[in-house]
């Protein structure tokens, strides 16, 4: 049998608890994760979006406020970040401070223990709204991609570690056996204008067959990706390789989702905005490959750089980068992503600002890579939403909501 998505009995606009905060600034909730939680069971492909099968909308005066526009630090809020750690220049790498972040140095786990997503509206925040430069770029993109045959029934995935993680985004397939939970609130923000979620505009969509069995249809959520571990932004149109033609020939979707600067940060040691100047330049290039393949890039920005074991603390503490020079320079990878997309007016995901408001920052154990709640990375409660991959998840989608409606209105109105 074939079902919609089911709410879960409480939402994200109710308050979380006293607000209180750990040493390193993660929020505490009283809240815990319920063990009775209704799913979607595994493997069911839920039918397209339709009228009937929208969203219970919370009450009115719980909404959080409406997404920013693109403007400044309004368009990207990780821009406005000036904390000391969140330093980005070269003149910062003359001091060091100890990164606490870290599994180890933790005395809970996200999502465990009293903690929860504090702000729901930051992670609207970290997703802004496309303004009217940015909607004719979507547009005349898909165009191309109409034009090209792509599908508005698939999105791509461009990156490194963080894109190839399974809990990145393959737990919501149609074809695994993980369970999907969205909270009432979740499934509001993710709500398409037609009816259903954006998760119901891709999940059961084939859009590639497993090139062995020759059956095992997968979805967008499951299917392949111009993705490697340690990959930085030049990457995939580096000589020798051919992801980008590899994601067309197989998947062919009409949308891209690119996210690098961890790497381009870490691989040499060099002023970070050198780092920055190199990422961007390799970041336009691809922007540019993949728009011209008729793919509407959204771009998305990385997480912290944390307590990395085995990477000495500061500068000047034997051979080797340390941990606070890497995070100066991943520092500058972001806020470069998050000015490039404000600048050219691409779909943009602030993944940074999303993350700050989990627990250690949504790193999980070796502080550099993300944290998974422990019932999976399609919890989308409040519990769930502490968690690294889970928040990634969450905001994926909500940026891939705001492109698709302009994708129908570009592609065949049948396909609504």
């Amino acid at each position: 049998m074939r079902i919609g998505i089911l709410a879960l009995a409480s939402h994200l606009a109710l308050p979380l608890g006293c607000g209180q905060r750990d040493a390193e600034g993660s929020p505490l909730s009283s809240a815990s994760a319920s063990s009775t939680t209704p799913t979607i069971p595994a493997g069911v492909a839920p039918p397209l979006p339709t009228a009937a099968s929208a969203v219970v909308a919370p009450a009115a005066s719980a909404r959080p406020a409406p997404p920013r526009s693109r403007t400044g630090a309004s368009c990207a809020p990780c821009l406005s970040h000036a904390r000391p750690f969140d330093a980005r220049s070269e003149a910062a790498l003359a001091r060091c401070l100890p990164l606490k972040t870290g599994q180890a140095k933790a005395s809970t786990r996200c999502g465990e223990e009293g903690r929860a997503l504090e702000d729901p509206s930051r992670l609207l925040d970290a997703v802004p709204a496309l303004d009217e430069p940015t909607i004719e770029r979507v547009r005349r993109v898909a165009a191309k991609g109409k034009a090209l045959g792509r599908n508005p029934r698939a999105f791509g995935v461009v990156g490194d570690s963080i894109s190839v993680a399974y809990e990145f985004l393959t737990p919501l397939s149609s074809s695994r056996d993980r369970p999907l939970a969205l909270d009432p609130w979740a499934a509001e923000q993710l709500a398409l204008p037609g009816g259903g979620t954006v998760i119901d505009w891709f999940r059961g969509q084939p859009v590639e067959i497993a090139q062995r069995s020759g059956k095992d249809a997968r979805d967008s959520f499951a299917a392949y990706r111009a993705a490697l571990v340690g990959a930085r932004a030049s990457w995939p149109q580096s000589e020798g390789f051919a992801p980008l033609r590899e994601l067309e020939t197989r998947v062919s979707p009409a949308v891209a989702v690119v996210t690098f600067g961890a790497n381009d940060a870490a691989f040499r040691e060099a002023p970070p905005e050198a780092l920055a100047d190199e990422y961007e330049k390799a970041t336009l290039g691809l922007v540019e490959a993949l728009e011209a393949r008729g793919m509407v890039v959204v771009l998305s920005n990385e997480m912290r750089h944390g307590d990395q074991p085995g990477r000495k603390a500061c500068p000047g503490e034997g051979a080797g980068s340390s941990d606070w020079q890497v995070a100066v320079a991943q520092n500058a990878t972001t806020a470069r992503a998050a000015e490039l997309a404000c600048r050219e007016h691409l779909p943009f995901i602030d993944l940074r600002h999303a993350l700050d408001g989990s627990t250690n920052f949504g790193l999980g154990p070796d502080a550099v890579h993300l944290s998974s709640h422990r019932q999976g990375a399609a919890l989308f409660t409040k519990e769930g939403l502490d968690c690294g991959y889970n928040v990634r998840n969450f905001v994926t989608l909500l940026a891939l909501a705001r492109v698709v409606p302009h994708l129908a209105n570009v592609y065949d109105s049948s396909s609504q």
